[in-house]
Parts: C-alpha cells; sequence; structure tokens
C-alpha cells in the first residue's frame, strides 16, 4: 500500500485499545496448538515407528534362523580356502538365502523413523521462542 494512502486510511479509522493485544494474543495460542499437535503427531509416529522396527527385527532374526544364513556367513570367517575355490557358488547362496524382504522393510522403516524424529525435534525447538506464525507477525 502507498504510505501516503496508508497514513490517510489510518487517520480516519479509529482502532480500539488493545485490540492488537488480543489479536497477538490469539496468534500465540493457535501457534502454540499447531506446534504441540506436530508434537503430538511426531511421538506418535516415532513410536509406531519404533514397534514397527523391533517386530521387523524380530521377524529378520527367525529367517535368518531359518534360512541359514547365519551358518553360511560364519564360513567367511572361519574356511576362507573354501570360499575362495567355490566363491560363485558361495555367493549364490548367500544371496538366496539372506533375508532380503525383512532386510528392505527394516531400511524402509528406520528411514521413517529418522525422519519422524527429526520432524519433531525440529518442532520441539522452535516451540518456544518466535518461529512460524509468531515470527510473520510479531512486531
Amino acid at each position: 500500500m502507498d504510505p501516503k494512502l496508508q497514513n490517510i486510511f489510518i487517520s480516519y479509522v479509529t482502532v480500539p485499545d488493545g485490540l492488537q493485544n488480543r489479536i497477538m494474543v490469539q496468534v500465540r495460542k493457535a501457534a502454540k496448538r499447531k506446534s504441540m499437535e506436530k508434537i503430538t503427531a511426531g511421538s506418535i509416529a516415532s513410536i509406531i515407528f519404533a514397534m514397527a522396527l523391533v517386530i521387523i527385527g524380530r521377524g529378520i532374526m527367525a529367517e535368518t534362523a531359518l534360512s541359514g544364513f547365519g551358518q553360511y556367513l560364519s564360513l567367511v570367517f572361519t574356511s576362507g580356502g573354501f570360499i575362495m575355490s567355490n566363491w560363485r557358488d558361495f555367493g549364490w547362496t548367500i544371496i538366496e538365502s539372506a533375508p532380503i524382504t525383512g532386510l528392505a522393510l527394516c531400511l524402509g522403516v528406520t528411514g521413517l523413523l529418522i525422519v519422524a524424529v527429526r520432524w519433531t525435534g525440529r518442532t520441539w525447538s522452535g516451540f518456544g521462542g518466535m518461529h512460524g506464525a509468531m515470527g510473520k507477525f510479531a512486531v
């Protein structure tokens, strides 16, 4: 708005006393409520992803025990000469017995857990200060 026009507008319009303070109090309350909603949602998501990670971890351990992946992997450290002579067969055996689905799920859920924790942490760090809506309307 043009400064001259703004001055004319301000001179003709009377603003009730305390209106700006009441508006700022409402903006502060809305910003706090939104931050608390984000913190709550992020915390719940983090807890869900952590529980899913535990469940997937148990599944990976069970699948590893059933497929013999741990036994094949232990051969790497015990008999290196055998592995060097039959490295192709050994490589295919390791690949076939690896719990690929469980490891992929574990990697995905770990990524989601990291994102949820970071999102919650960023919201938490800006909770007390003049951030977000408060920073925009601060006078």
